[in-house]
């Protein structure tokens, strides 16, 4: 009978500690993950502190802005979980959000208010600049104001934000997103961090997710996942069509994704109770104001004419990620500076077109070797990859030698000293490269068939082989320096795939200059070379002359004007020299 007891009793114990156990377990899971979301939002906030702009000394206290009475400057007050209920219950009542307090929201709760609470005042203060522009956009689209609180969670007000994935911007946009909604992404301009455009993009995203919801928390999923994973999820949830009931199918950081949104909610309400002080930037929505240009312009020209200074330039308008706004006939070719400078600009405009100082030139050389590569660069389905990457501009920093640089990038020195014509290997401090990501190096060197689509190669082809021989006739073509077989098929008409079959041409099809390859162009795509070649005409080169104003008079690109003129993008044009040009 004792015994027959004690077997109960140690059954019962084991019982009890496997229970215990597994709870635990489920506990640390879930902690884990918590811990991991707070980790992804506090990387965020992090961003502030490193990002130029964003340094302590841009910010100051604002005069209007005060502590919470009765609280010592650095004290951090922390409240019981029913007044944090309470709180968030209050602002439930006001808005079309449904607003809970749980452990979750908690978390991100203690990461604003005490864990990052000097990134939240700056970001009280950035408010001041981006709040007012979001707002008018939302309101637009008819999308809640409380959805401004979005741009807190995914870049923390950091308008040249890039995550791991590869977002950019103020709302976080992937390329194939931003593309969908008109946001441009090239060499030097980069839409994704033009507050105004990524901010419209965003509003009328927000709509349409919730189209297909009718429901915020849900939009806001999908904002962050994308729809396929928030199908999925309310799939495995039985169809149910709400956050909190599908929330254990969701992505991990989308999990953390509403209850952060939450938090920040509430701490952008409650920031005085947190004895949160802002410190705002040194311009204000109101402060700034926008101009249109006639003209290519380089900020070394605003910056050493008028004096708006290169911080406030590269802050005002992150989207120029050289430093350069284009000339008009681009989508972007707007300058954003601080209202007292705008009177300033618009009465000696000319004056700054004209300005030509050595920073200027250079930063027209470095523009005009972008604009080379880009005129002999095949399709844009070819020249993204499918994360989105796309050709950069790299800042040569101490320490940094071209080997070092080709790793980080995934590619060969060799292939820096041909992207930049460069005479050596040495690299100065500050000097700018274009460089190509890995993903990138096929379309930086050639045009491969395989990212072409084939309904864009293939010629319309006569019914029988004898009407074919008939019209086609065959062409001898010397390369010349910078053409690729995406070049030279646009200027006979043909294919790529016909140029790498008639020379044996496999893999990357790589060309040298001096190399003679067979072209086979048809009688009619040989007359329309000969009706193009008959409108050459030549340019006197006059004195302040540049490769770029001369492509911008005649309408051609830099890369044509290289060669026809047999002459690289580095080397100097002089007064009376001649040049062949084409009109359109």
């Amino acid at each position: 009978m004792n015994i027959s007891f004690f077997y109960r009793v140690c059954t019962v114990c084991f019982l009890l500690l496997f229970v215990h156990n597994a709870i635990s377990s489920g506990f640390a899971k879930e902690s884990r993950r918590d811990d991991s979301d707070k980790s992804s939002v506090a990387e965020i906030l992090d961003s502030l502190v490193y990002a130029t702009y964003f340094k302590d000394e841009y910010f100051s206290t604002s005069s209007k802005e005060q502590g919470r009475p009765g609280f010592p400057s650095h004290f951090v007050p922390q409240y019981s979980d029913s007044v944090y209920a309470a709180r968030i219950a209050a602002l439930d009542r006001k808005t079309p959000f449904n607003l809970v307090f749980n452990s979750h929201v908690r978390g991100f709760i203690r990461v604003y208010a005490v864990d990052k609470r000097n990134s939240t005042a700056k970001i009280l203060g950035l408010s001041k600049v981006y709040f007012p522009l979001f707002e008018e956009h939302l309101d637009r689209y008819n999308v809640p104001l409380e959805m401004k609180y979005l741009a807190i969670v995914e870049s923390a007000l950091n308008p040249t934000a890039v995550s791991r994935a590869g977002a950019r911007g103020l709302w976080q946009f992937m390329y194939g997103t931003g593309k969908m909604y008109g946001l441009e992404s090239s060499s030097f301009v980069e839409d994704r961090y033009d507050p105004y455009k990524a901010t419209l993009a965003a509003s009328r995203h927000l709509r349409d997710l919730y189209k297909i919801y009718g429901d915020w928390f849900l939009a806001l999923a999908a904002y962050n996942s994308g729809p396929g994973n928030v199908n999925k999820a309310i799939r495995r949830a039985g169809g149910v069509k709400d956050y909190w009931a599908i929330w254990d199918y969701l992505p991990a950081e989308t999990r953390g994704y509403v209850p952060a949104f939450i938090a920040v909610n509430y701490i952008m309400n409650y920031y005085k109770e947190h004895n949160i002080i802002p410190v705002e930037p040194g311009y204000l929505y109101h402060d700034i104001d926008t101009l249109r240009v006639s003209r290519m312009l380089s900020f070394e020209q605003i910056n050493e004419t008028i004096g708006v200074s290169m911080q406030d330039l590269q802050f005002l308008n992150p989207q120029y990620k050289l430093g350069i706004i284009p000339a008009a006939g681009y989508s972007s070719n707007v300058i954003r500076l601080p209202r007292r400078f705008i009177g300033q600009f618009q009465r000696r405009e000319q004056e700054i077109y004209a300005y030509k100082s050595k920073s200027v030139l250079e930063r027209e050389q470095l523009l005009t070797r972008v604009q080379s590569f880009e005129a002999d660069a095949p399709p844009p389905a070819s020249i993204v990859s499918s994360s989105g990457a796309v050709r950069k501009v790299h800042f040569v920093r101490k320490g940094q030698d071209i080997g070092m640089i080709a790793r980080y990038y995934r590619c060969e020195p060799s292939e820096i000293v041909r992207w930049n014509n460069l005479q050596s290997t040495s690299l100065t401090p500050g000097q700018q490269l274009i460089v190509f990501d890995g993903d990138d190096q096929v379309s930086a060197n050639t045009a491969v068939s395989a990212t072409v689509p084939v309904s864009s190669q293939e010629e319309l082809r006569p019914n029988t082989a004898a009407a074919a021989k008939k019209k086609e006739r065959l062409d001898l073509h010397t390369v010349k320096r910078g053409e690729t077989i995406a070049s030279i098929s646009r200027e006979y008409g043909v294919s790529i795939r016909d140029i790498a079959e008639r020379n044996g041409l496999t893999g990357r099809m790589s060309i040298q200059p001096g190399q003679k390859i067979t072209i086979g162009s048809s009688v009619k795509n040989a007359s329309s070379r000969k009706s193009r070649s008959a409108m050459v005409k030549y340019h006197k080169v006059k004195k302040g002359d540049t490769l770029i104003s001369i492509a911008d008079r005649y309408g051609v690109s830099i890369g044509e004007l290289t060669r026809w003129n047999n002459i690289g993008v580095k080397k100097p044009i002089k007064p009376g020299q001649k040049l062949k040009v084409a009109s359109r």
